[in-house]
């Protein structure tokens, strides 16, 4: 009995060590510019942020239609989306693209308008992105 209970530690240990990392993954950005000191309205951007692609709220979980630029707009805030590679086509992730704008936000502040490129996104590579009030 003793044995057993050991052996199934060992095991738990084992499973335990190459179990997934318990931190989110963090996306890639480069090339962040803050361009404002006032955050946008917390509502506002998060409807914006579904809307590109045409809207990927929901169980949408990527960018349809590979489009060569895309616009997600709600009220005065506007994202827009444009591949590094000219002609490239959009194909993000819901995921790719909310973790993208969370490491943007982490080094300009939360809801503060920024210009960054994110990596991947497009076919050929990274994508372009632009947070803004209009």
């Amino acid at each position: 009995m003793q044995f057993a209970t050991i052996f199934y530690a060992f095991a738990m240990l084992f499973l335990c060590a190459f179990a997934a990392p318990l931190e989110s993954r963090q996306e890639k950005v480069s090339n962040v510019k803050c361009t404002g000191k006032t955050p946008l309205d917390f509502h506002t951007s998060n409807v914006a942020l579904l809307q590109i692609c045409g809207g990927i709220a929901g169980k949408i979980q990527k960018c349809q239609g590979r489009p060569t630029s895309t616009v997600g707009q709600s009220g005065n805030v506007r994202f827009t989306i444009n591949p590094v590679v000219k002609g490239d086509q959009i194909n993000i992730s819901k995921g790719r693209w909310e973790q993208g704008i969370k490491a943007a936000f982490a080094v300009c502040g939360q809801n503060i308008p920024f210009t960054a490129t994110f990596d991947g996104g497009a076919v050929k590579g990274d994508v372009n992105v632009v947070y803004e009030q209009v």
